[in-house]
């Protein structure tokens, strides 16, 4: 038992002192967050919440000819300078050839009936007009209600509108941003950390075969052992990938909640959380198992590596057909792949994540990749055997057939 124990810290003191560990694991994140959270934080200011405000405060100067008669006065909140009042089309043009303006409208003599306005520029901009669209629309519900403070509920009948929830709800139930962003997150947590540390079993056996320190540990440790240290320490890694990256994500959720559609108190549900744990051991334990005998039967890490696609494709294919979980969770597609025990453990995160599942299907899912795990383990542990560890022999899918039948190659 002891000899086991120093495989696992040998193995996490190992992982912890690679700096590739550190990029996926901290810097990943963190340039996640940078991209969607900084580029709020930094426009944060730009959005004002009363473009009127803004248009009319802006350094062009707009004008208008009033060929309707409505607007009389500019409300108190609307400066002069940037809105001017011409009595006809040639003032306002001969103001805009001087410069004085940049363009002005025109409202028609029957804007009460057909609301036709024109917006006259010296130069095409077809953006340009916008903003101050909105203060002329402004300016005449002013003069004709005779009150801005009703002008203004006219344009945004709801400037401070506050959503109370009478019921409870679960909030993976809701439409919007967390309906997308949650089975997405959540597959991409769970894929990410399970083929990282899947790929540092194979590399760490596969290194040791390569350099000869198998020979050197297999004096003193049986070659079970070996591996059950190796899975065990690993893990323990995967299990501290999660914890930063579950973190960044619900911060990223957090902050985000300021300029999306989140509930601000948003936390995931803890049945959640301990199903993701648990997805994600079971899922860990089963790849990596494969990843481990796939070291112990290539004779380098080069070699290895061109058979990992295979081993992972199957946590892709809930990627692949994301759009599965995000518009209909409990789809057939969606259902099969969180049942299948070799894409469950993304899969059924996912769906997890943005709806309730039933409970039996929880337990159908978990006894299948217990299953899976318990045979992958199995399987590994006949390929973990001294003559297939110290063996140069190359990698073929003819000597995988032999060594799952326990015949040496």
């Amino acid at each position: 038992m002891s000899s086991i124990f120093l495989v696992i810290r040998y193995e996490i003191r190992t992982a912890l002192s690679k700096r590739s560990f550190w990029l996926t694991t901290i810097a990943l994140p963190l340039f996640i967050i940078l991209v969607s959270v900084l580029p709020q934080i930094v426009a944060g200011d730009a959005f004002d919440p009363d473009p009127v405000q803004t248009a009319s405060n802006a350094q062009v100067t707009t004008g208008f000819v009033d060929l309707s008669g409505i607007i009389h006065d500019l409300p108190a909140d609307i400066s002069p300078e940037s809105l001017r009042a011409f009595a006809d089309e040639n003032a306002a043009n001969q103001a805009m050839d001087s410069g004085a303006i940049a363009q002005y409208f025109l409202i028609d003599a029957d804007y009460l009936s057909n609301g036709k306005v024109d917006l006259i520029t010296s130069q095409f901009n077809v953006f340009g007009g916008f903003n101050q669209a909105e203060v002329l629309e402004y300016v005449l519900n002013a003069n004709l209600l005779g009150d801005a403070a009703m002008a203004r509920l006219v344009r945004d009948p709801t400037p401070r509108l506050q959503l109370t929830t009478i019921a409870p709800e679960d909030p993976r139930e809701a439409d919007g941003v967390l309906r997308f962003a949650l089975p997405f997150a959540a597959m991409f947590i769970l894929f990410f950390i399970i083929s990282f540390t899947s790929g540092y079993m194979l590399q760490s056996v596969a290194r040791e075969k390569e350099n000869r320190t198998a020979e050197v540990l297999l004096l003193s440790l049986r070659p079970r052992n070996l591996m059950v240290g190796k899975l065990a320490g690993l893990g323990i890694v995967a299990l501290l990938q999660m914890a930063f990256w579950m973190g960044g994500a619900l911060l990223v959720a957090n902050r985000g909640s300021a300029v999306m559609p989140i509930p601000i108190d948003y936390r995931p549900p803890a049945d959640f959380l301990i199903l993701t744990v648990v997805y994600l051991f079971l899922g860990y334990l089963a790849f990596a198992s494969a990843m481990g005998a796939l070291g112990a039967l290539a004779p380098s890490a080069r070699e290895g590596a061109q058979y990992t696609f295979i081993i992972i494709l199957p946590l892709l294919l809930p990627f692949w057909l994301n759009s599965a979980f995000v518009a209909n969770p409990n789809s057939g597609i969606a259902l099969a792949l969180s049942l299948i025990p070799i894409t469950a453990p993304t899969a059924m995160v996912a769906r997890l994540a943005v709806t309730a599942v039933p409970a039996w299907q929880i337990i159908v899912s978990l006894a299948g990749l217990v299953a899976t795990t318990y045979f992958f383990v199995s399987l590994s542990a006949r390929f973990f055997r001294a003559d297939t560890l110290l063996s140069s022999s190359s990698l073929s899918w003819r000597r995988i057939v032999r060594e799952i039948r326990g015949v040496s190659a």
